[in-house]
């Protein structure tokens, strides 16, 4: 599971507790009013998330229930605003759209979602008159539509630039990693050789761990990736082979 999708489950765990918790106890406030429509639009919600919870947790089918559970869960929003549910109190809900859509759904499918959600809203709190809906005043409509923008542009902007410096992130670890998996490889190829090394002052022999004594060639080929090609100086030259330097001069 990649950590943006991990993120998404946590908050969902989060959100969906506390808001299973409230539906509750707005349930039985609804319920003890005789607030009928009400009381079933948060049965509606409570089923939404549980058949949520399932489709994430068990179906693995996170993008999908995030985008058909959050519109339904806005449908009701502007539902309540719709018919003026507890006065100014459905107003305030409608705040939490914007950071739910930024927050669970793709870049994409968020900006049409929070459009239509805006224009809905739009249609709703300055023409109440077109369907017969609750009517907020022209000026409060005016004022709540300022303050909601603001937040869809806040939220936004928040979903974006985290978006955004967790793609750097994953670039930069993608990197580091390709360069940590480099370097290992070189050092697998790496022999080291250290310590002291019993050499024979005569012969130049190495003793070995075992106690053998090796030419320096076959020790040191042995024991790091070296290879020797033999030639001979000039003083040996001079020494072993006296005739071939009076041949040269």
């Amino acid at each position: 599971m990649n950590l943006d999708k991990k993120r998404r489950r946590n908050f969902f765990i989060l959100t969906g507790t506390f808001g299973m918790l409230l539906i509750m106890a707005f349930t039985i406030i609804d319920y003890l009013e005789g607030d009928t429509i009400e009381f079933f639009i948060n049965i509606l919600m409570s089923v939404i998330l549980i058949f949520g919870a399932v489709g994430v947790f068990k179906y693995n089918a996170d993008r999908l229930v995030y985008c058909i559970g959050l519109n339904l869960l806005n449908l009701a929003i502007l539902y309540n605003v719709s018919i003026g549910a507890g006065g100014l109190v459905a107003l305030i809900w409608i705040y939490l759209a914007p950071l739910l859509i930024f927050f669970f759904m793709e870049k994409t499918e968020s900006i049409v979602s929070a459009t239509l959600f805006f224009c809905i809203a739009i249609i709703l709190l300055l023409y109440p008159a077109l369907f017969n809906t609750h009517d907020y005043g022209l000026n409060m409509g005016f004022r709540f539509l300022i303050s909601l923008l603001f937040i869809t542009i806040i939220a936004y902007g928040l979903e974006a630039s985290r978006s955004r410096y967790s793609r750097l992130l994953k670039k930069s670890n993608q990197k580091l990693t390709s360069q940590n998996e480099k370097l290992e490889a070189a050092m697998s190829e790496i022999k080291i050789l250290s310590g002291m090394l019993p050499i024979c002052s005569h012969c130049k022999k190495i003793r070995d761990d075992q106690g053998y004594w090796k030419q320096i060639e076959t020790y040191i080929s042995e024991h790091s990736d070296a290879q020797f090609s033999h030639s001979i100086c000039q003083e040996c030259l001079a020494k072993h082979y006296p005739n071939l330097v009076e041949k040269a001069s």
